[in-house]
């Protein structure tokens, strides 16, 4: 091949990329920390995530009947709305476990963060497989 047939073949090459790149799953941990990354970015997974999170209904409803055992959420089930809300605006986990319960944790913060993350990336993943 010529040297302009390959420089030709970047931009294709660039473009399956991206392309493959949307097509990944989303993950809990991408999608913690799309929610602190700003959408002003105009990166299309994280727009995607932002308004995912937007959906509070949707996502909320992907919780299973046994999240509020101890084992699981716990009564911090209830409260993930809040969590993202102010996972989203800049609080670290050790406040988020704070603001939950009177003796709360990083641990705390975290556990109520990661879970409503794979909840919206689960709601991302389903509508990526009914498209």
């Amino acid at each position: 091949m010529r040297p302009s047939s390959h420089q030709s073949l970047l931009p294709v090459a660039g473009n399956l990329l991206r392309v493959l790149r949307h097509l990944e799953p989303y993950r809990h941990k991408e999608v913690r920390a799309r929610l602190c990354t700003d959408v002003s970015q105009s990166d299309p997974r994280t727009a995607a995530v932002h308004a995912a999170a937007a959906e509070v209904g949707a996502w909320m409803r992907l919780l299973s009947n046994d999240a509020t055992r101890e084992h699981r959420l716990g009564r911090v089930a209830r409260r993930l709305p809040p969590v993202i809300y102010w996972h989203r605006h800049g609080l670290s986990p050790e406040e988020i476990g704070r603001r939950l319960a009177p003796f709360g944790e990083a641990c705390y913060g975290d556990r109520a963060i990661d879970g409503a993350c794979t909840l919206i990336a689960a709601l991302l993943n389903s509508r990526g497989a009914r498209r």
